[in-house]
């Protein structure tokens, strides 16, 4: 645990507001949520020091939303004692423990069988390639002189989106480059090869 981080409401209402609005704000995970007594319920979360503040900041905002009396109290304890999980529900959510898994011993009569399916022959043209990783700027160029630019822009739209990004690294002239060709959807990417290829036709 780096940190621990309680929030205590009055009210089961007060206390579910407090701990959707800490997993909301931060990368927490929920510890445990307990009834102390007297119509009060803790909610306690764990997580980094910084974002289990911000959670606890949080839920405490959230639960003054609700009504100012709900909240009782709240606390960050940043790096705990090892020995406090003995208190506080144990290890983190994240972290499930372990359980040997028995093996299942195969039987003879269990055994899948494969289906040998014959391959169809599928007509390609010859300039088409057999698998994406062959796609290079070399064969689109070639596409373009054989095909045109309608015929090769129809087998760029047929790629995949992370096809195409591949494929537009190796173009320097695109008006998009590095983390652009990264974050670039299918329809840029084909706007992109289009231009080129439209202005060099």
């Amino acid at each position: 645990m780096q940190a621990l981080g309680f929030i205590e409401t009055k009210g089961v209402l007060a206390a579910i507001e407090a701990a959707d609005a800490m997993l909301k704000a931060a990368d927490v995970s929920l510890l445990e949520k307990t009834k102390v007594g007297g119509g009060l319920v803790a909610v306690t979360v764990t997580g980094d020091v910084a974002a289990v503040k911000a959670a606890v900041d949080a839920g405490a905002a959230a639960v003054e939303r609700i009504n100012d009396a709900a909240l009782i109290t709240r606390h960050v304890i940043a790096r705990p004692h090892d020995e406090l999980t003995a208190v506080i529900g144990g290890g983190t959510p994240d972290e499930p423990e372990q359980e040997p898994v028995p093996e299942i011993a195969e039987e003879p009569e269990a055994e899948v069988l494969k289906e040998i399916t014959a391959e169809e022959p599928v007509e390609e043209s010859s300039n088409e390639p057999d698998s994406v990783d062959t796609i290079k700027r070399e064969t689109v160029d070639l596409w373009m002189k054989q095909d045109g630019l309608e015929e090769a822009m129809k087998i760029l739209e047929d790629m995949k989106v992370t096809e195409l990004r591949t494929l537009a690294r190796e173009y320097p002239e695109f008006s998009i480059a590095g983390r652009e060709i990264s974050k670039a959807n299918k329809t840029l990417l084909l706007e992109e090869f289009g231009k080129y290829y439209g202005q060099n036709d």
